[in-house]
């Protein structure tokens, strides 16, 4: 015969399911949300920065040539107090020039590495959503059967025992 369980309630069971939905509740949006955020940090990567940084590279393209020019018609003019700044204006100009190649350099990088560096983890998240929603899901249907066939014993009535048949009077 098998082993008899040992429940001693079955409202312990039912809390356990119901923490155990609240649960699954919050895992699996914050699995999406980690999901939603790989997608978004892609698509900021591939379209907002490359296409950011390559506009920044032609306007302080068009900065740096305007204070060269600036600087050659200073030098032009004679203009020796002016040649300072506009040599100072120059310098400034090559460097944020500078910034935004090193910018889309670091973005290019980023779009190459991404998928190496981020997608090995994002599967994992992808994994961990498959668990959350096909095992834990069984798991809860089992809890629900379970409690289920546990109000069904708690409802059978034990068998009364009925009393000795009197001696027969004879």
């Amino acid at each position: 015969m098998p082993e008899q369980a040992r429940i001693t309630s079955v409202e312990a069971v039912r809390a356990f399911r119901a923490d155990l939905l609240v649960y699954l509740e919050k895992a699996r949006g914050v699995v999406d949300e980690v999901s939603e955020e790989v997608s978004r940090t892609r698509s900021w990567l591939q379209d907002d920065r490359s296409a950011y940084w390559a506009q920044q590279i032609r306007r302080r393209t068009l900065v740096l040539e305007q204070a060269q020019a600036e600087l050659f018609s200073a030098r032009l003019g004679g203009a020796h107090q002016n040649l300072q700044l506009q040599q100072m204006a120059v310098r400034r100009a090559k460097l944020a020039l500078e910034e935004a190649e090193t910018k889309v350099k670091t973005t290019k990088h980023w779009l190459r590495e991404y998928p190496a560096q981020v997608e090995p983890l994002a599967r994992h998240a992808d994994l961990l959503r498959h668990t959350l929603v096909s095992d834990m899901g069984k798991a809860v249907e089992t809890l629900t059967q379970t409690i289920a066939a546990l109000d069904a014993y708690a409802e059978l009535k034990a068998p009364v025992a009925e009393p000795p048949a009197a001696p027969a009077a004879e």
